[in-house]
């Protein structure tokens, strides 16, 4: 068998710069966003709200750093959860209504996320529920409530616990605390208007078959041949499981 000659120095020069270019490409790509990361959506609402009740004024669905679903609540004004608690009847609450399977207008929400206050009067507490069969309501999971200014709160759960959604219908509720009439919630967008956040983009390339980059770098000629002992040596960067000895 007559051995192959060693690549000359112009192919391996091509292939270095291949390499450097494809490390610059890849670097660019790792400091961009995630292709399918969705754009926040940001829904907002005049004042509007019955006196003495929290009034929404804005809301906004994304998805945060760990790929969880947030939500965050601004009301008009400052509140605290103290706000919340009724002397007498039902507690105020926070919440975001979610159609994830079937369509709003025709059927009650997949699911409820609710912020509420707990009885110290300082910390809230979030639980996301799931709409059973004679719209009963079980606990699914937690939900983590935060705070970024003294109007708005963040709400923050898992997409599995919502069953990895595609699309999110929604719409935020305030409830007026000791109050059971629909006149005591205020709703953005308004009643019976929702909202809808897409959470599949366009699917990202995880595999290095699907970058043309690195895939050229993979299918380019990785071995050499040695006239004088015959065996392939691996270049730099080459797969070892294309190192063979002939």
């Amino acid at each position: 068998m007559i051995p192959r000659m060693p690549a000359s120095r112009a192919s391996r020069r091509a292939r270095r710069s291949l390499l450097a270019g494809c490390a610059a490409v890849l670097a660019l790509s790792a400091s961009a966003p995630a292709a399918d990361t969705p754009a926040p959506v940001v829904v907002k609402d005049p004042k509007d709200a019955v006196a003495s009740a929290p009034d929404l004024t804005r809301v906004q669905i994304g998805l945060a750093s760990d790929r969880r679903v947030r939500f965050a609540l601004t009301l008009a004004a400052p509140w605290q959860p103290k706000d919340l608690i009724a002397a007498s009847g039902p507690p105020g609450s926070l919440c975001v209504r979610l159609w994830t399977v079937t369509k709003p207008g025709t059927t009650p929400p997949d699911y409820l996320v609710c912020a509420t206050a707990r009885t110290d009067g300082e910390t809230m507490r979030g639980t996301v529920f799931k709409t059973q069969p004679g719209d009963q309501l079980s606990k699914v999971g937690p939900a983590i409530v935060g705070r970024t200014s003294d109007r708005t709160m963040t709400l923050r759960f898992s997409q599995t616990v919502v069953g990895r959604p595609k699309t999110i219908d929604f719409i935020a509720e305030a409830t007026k605390p000791g109050c059971d009439r629909v006149s005591c919630v205020d709703t953005t967008p308004e009643a019976p208007k929702t909202a809808t956040f897409k959470l599949r983009g366009t699917p990202r390339q995880a595999r290095h078959g699907r970058n043309p980059c690195i895939a050229s770098v993979l299918h380019a000629p990785d071995v050499t041949t040695s006239p004088r002992r015959g065996r392939r040596r691996c270049l730099r960067g080459a797969r070892a499981s294309r190192c063979r000895l002939r």
